[in-house]
């Protein structure tokens, strides 16, 4: 995995897989490029997929200063990244905070955006998230990364999954601590806290020029589907997805993946050259 030195000051990790025209992909809090690993392969068959370690995650520079986590920060890292590949613009999907670094990327770098998917999103983050991030940073700042997780995994999994595969879900927790070759720090999870806690570009959505694709879902406890249609109203022309049913989380993309890959293509087929 390549790793370059930004203009920013932060070392990032990046993979690129495929052929054909770019798209980013950005990821949510605390988590690094290899849960986009399906997504990316699926993509893969059309368009150049970057993907890669925010900072404070995975093999990327972990800052320990929380105010070094911004979304606009973390939106000039992905605009930097985008330079240092010589690529002048590409199709950008994020989720959860990678949404929010999403909307920043799109609102001061207009230019490098061909079209713009924002999954999970929020625009601004009112009282109700801000109890949640708080709620979230606790177990950190009592040094228990384990009870992060399971809090964690509690926000963005399905209750369906949880209830009805308990002991996948728990091994999935054990592998992530005990056999991940990268796993989470208490610096960059707090960090990206911070970011989630400080996020606001609502009244800024009016310069978001690129077509748009906002999803959310039914089931999604950590940003429930009013958050999504908050940002749609503030992006006239464009479009809302709901998903549905049992597994519509937070981690749609994983637990609905046939359709949510199958929505997110034909956006992008649409919107290619």
């Amino acid at each position: 995995m390549p790793r370059v030195e930004l203009s920013t000051g932060v070392g990032i990790h990046y993979e690129t897989v495929g052929a054909g025209e770019p798209v980013l992909l950005i990821m949510g809090t605390g988590a690094d490029h290899s849960l986009w690993n399906d997504t990316a392969k699926a993509y893969a068959q059309r368009f150049q997929v970057i993907t890669y370690d925010n900072r404070g995650t995975g093999r990327s520079d972990h800052p320990p200063d929380p105010e070094q986590y911004t979304m606009r920060l973390l939106a000039e890292d992905a605009a930097d990244l985008l330079d240092t590949l010589k690529i002048d613009s590409a199709h950008i999907s994020g989720l959860s905070l990678g949404s929010a670094v999403a909307q920043e990327l799109a609102i001061n770098h207009s230019g490098k955006v061909r079209s713009l998917q924002l999954h999970c999103t929020w625009g601004r983050t009112d009282a109700w998230l801000a109890r949640l991030f708080e709620g979230m940073r606790y177990p950190l700042d009592h040094n228990d990364m384990a009870m992060f997780v399971r809090t964690a995994f509690m926000w963005v999994m399905s209750p369906a999954r949880l209830n009805d595969q308990p002991a996948e879900v728990a091994e999935i927790e054990r592998a992530y601590l005990e056999e991940n070759p990268y796993p989470p720090s208490k610096e960059g999870l707090i960090g990206h806290l911070h970011a989630d806690l400080t996020h606001d570009a609502l009244n800024r959505m009016d310069r978001i020029k690129a077509p748009t694709l906002i999803t959310s879902g039914e089931m999604d406890w950590q940003v429930p589907t009013r958050y999504g249609r908050e940002v749609q109203e503030r992006l006239p022309g464009s479009a809302l997805h709901v998903f549905s049913g049992p597994y519509s989380s937070h981690m749609a993309f994983v637990e609905m993946a046939e359709e949510f890959n199958r929505l997110t293509l034909d956006f992008l087929g649409k919107h290619a050259a």
